[in-house]
């Protein structure tokens, strides 16, 4: 549980960071965000990435911990998220839809129209599925906490 406990925290860490990227973009920086985007859809872009490798690697504990899933073939991030929604650990076909966004932002990031769409989705559509995720995971970290 130990590796459970310190990788859920590295996903709530992660995804803090992420969202308060997206608070900054909108609040604080009014008629500067124009001059910035470029450089501020990196940052939201590289953070996603980081938590959404957080967010697998979270699953996997999950199924395995909790739902006693070992039966792995290789352990990739399209294999685990499928794994969670069969444990209705995620209940959206939207993550798979998040990892192909992640693996080809690496090949589009010059492209702006594409990127401005990817940021717009993940501040409006993949961040509030991480904090579904996290509401389960502490939800499942507090029962835990309550038996011992």
């Amino acid at each position: 549980m130990a590796n459970y406990s310190t990788r859920l925290k590295a996903f709530r860490d992660s995804l803090e960071s992420l969202s308060e990227i997206e608070k900054i973009t909108i609040t604080e920086l009014g008629e500067d965000f124009i001059g910035l985007k470029g450089f501020i859809w990196c940052g939201i872009i590289a953070k996603f990435s980081i938590t959404l490798d957080l967010s697998w690697k979270l699953m996997k504990d999950l199924l395995i911990e909790e739902h006693k899933v070992f039966n792995f073939a290789k352990g990739s991030p399209k294999e685990v998220l499928q794994k969670s929604y069969e444990a209705n650990i995620i209940s959206e076909h939207t993550w798979a839809e998040m990892l192909q966004v992640r693996n080809e932002i690496s090949h589009q990031y010059k492209n702006l129209e594409i990127v401005d769409e990817w940021c717009e989705k993940i501040i409006t559509t993949y961040i509030p599925l991480f904090y579904g995720l996290l509401k389960y995971a502490e939800g499942l970290a507090n029962e835990h906490k309550q038996k011992q």
